[in-house]
């Protein structure tokens, strides 16, 4: 990748281009799992939806430990030093293996009492927990995938993991249709049959992230060595700069996971609704995610090649895009949020109550843009430290005590909480701008 101003815009596309595409791979098998569980009835739909969150939200906090990864593997090849990078990679997926054996088997064993403590009802605990158990017993397998996508970003080559995203969901999709309804010689196993294909897919992905960085063709390749030798070294810069992005994504999912609670506190049709709204919301996720990892790599790459001017330039040019292509998704919410909401064929109160909430999705998605872009860029720079302060402040002085008033104490039911999710949102993009303006992130050394 040349990074000069005169290709800012090519690099821009040619990184976010397959992530937006890879996200949308995310959200066909994000969406299309509620369609397919919706015609089970409301009982299902919450019970998947929130034993996913619960997955997604040990997802997320892993793919903060990977933020460290990205970071050195743009900065070793921003300096020309690819020897580095598939040490750093090599650690990385060592890393993911001990946090995998580690996390999973005891998220386990607590599965009924984690759904019981999320206040869920007896129906949901029922489903959602035999659904979590089989999820998580191949959970390493997602971790490995995680890590692998944060390699090749890192490296500048955002298009394999997008194709090993289609095969993956590909695989999803086509093993829940067979197994949740039971098509052909498969037996129906319904919400069950909705986890293993999930499992499936996991343990595809897998094998195909490590037979690519395997491969002498990649643009990144490691050896068994890589990953066995442990070089305590890496390891420490690894978890140096990610450790406040996890504990930045740790705050972050905790307080999701009680805005979850929040949720499950006023009913299994608040929490099917709340399902719905969030796959329909998810949607405009898809430009901003993909422009913050196309910021990440260049303003990685453009610090490691000593041209910080650049770096800031992408940040700018980046947020400019998401602005526009997520103002055009808030006008989409505002105007079909119903149909959109149809899709899924919710009963009549759920239907409603989904409707609106996505309705007010559309109040913070300028909000969700900047925030997006510049904490990508943050990242990128290795300031994992600011966007840190952002989320325990927004989090827990903020998001969670409006959500628990708007939607408790003052009666105002989910769309209260969707509400006080939309000021959350717009509150931290406003900090983290004036922390980009302020310039740490071009002092910082990883």
């Amino acid at each position: 990748m040349e990074l000069t101003e005169k290709n800012l815009n090519k690099n821009i596309i040619r990184l976010a281009l397959p992530v937006a595409l890879e996200n949308v791979l995310h959200m066909a098998v994000f969406i299309v799992d509620i369609i397919m569980i919706g015609r089970l009835g409301t009982a299902p739909v919450a019970a998947v939806g929130l034993a996913g969150a619960l997955s997604f939200i040990i997802a997320m906090i892993f793919t903060a430990l990977n933020v460290g990864t990205t970071a050195l593997v743009a900065r070793s090849f921003g300096a020309r030093q690819k020897a580095e990078a598939q040490v750093v990679a090599g650690q990385s997926i060592l890393i993911s293996l001990v946090f995998g054996l580690t996390i999973s088997p005891f998220i386990f064993y607590f599965a009924d009492n984690i759904l019981i403590l999320m206040s869920a009802e007896e129906s949901v605990v029922a489903l959602g927990s035999g659904y979590l158990k089989i999820v998580l017993s191949f959970f390493i397998f997602r971790l490995i995938i995680l890590t692998g996508t944060s390699i090749f970003r890192g490296a500048g080559d955002t298009r394999t993991p997008m194709v090993i995203t289609l095969v993956t969901n590909c695989v999803n999709i086509l093993f829940n249709w067979l197994l949740i309804f039971g098509i052909w010689i498969f037996p129906r196993t319904e919400v069950t049959g909705a986890a293993w294909a999930t499992a499936i897919a996991y343990t595809t992905g897998a094998s195909l992230i490590f037979y690519k960085l395997l491969s002498r063709k990649s643009i990144l390749t490691i050896s068994f060595k890589n990953v066995v030798k442990v070089n305590r070294s890496i390891i420490k810069r690894i978890l140096r700069i990610s450790l406040p992005a996890t504990l930045d994504a740790s705050l972050t999912q905790m307080g999701y996971l009680f805005f979850i609670k929040i949720v499950a506190m006023l009913g299994t049709v608040s929490l099917a609704a709340h399902q719905i709204a969030i796959r329909i919301e998810a949607l405009s996720f898809m430009p901003g995610f993909a422009l913050a990892v196309a910021t990440a790599t260049i303003v990685g790459q453009s610090l490691g090649a000593g041209k910080p001017e650049l770096a800031r330039l992408s940040m700018r040019k980046n947020c400019q895009i998401a602005l526009a292509m997520m103002g055009f998704f808030a006008f989409i919410f505002l105007a079909f949020a119903k149909p959109m909401a149809m899709v899924f064929h919710p009963e009549q109160d759920v239907l409603a109550l989904s409707a609106y909430c996505v309705m007010i999705a559309a109040l913070e998605q300028p909000a969700l843009a900047i925030y997006m872009v510049y904490s990508g860029g943050l990242r990128g720079a290795g300031d994992t430290l600011s966007p840190m302060i952002v989320t325990i402040v927004g989090t827990l002085c903020f998001h969670l005590p409006v959500a628990y008033i708007f939607g408790i104490v003052l009666e105002w039911g989910l769309a209260g909480i969707w509400f006080g999710a939309a000021l959350d949102w717009v509150l931290r993009s406003i900090a983290v701008y004036i922390l980009f303006r302020r310039g740490r992130w071009r002092r910082i050394k990883v």
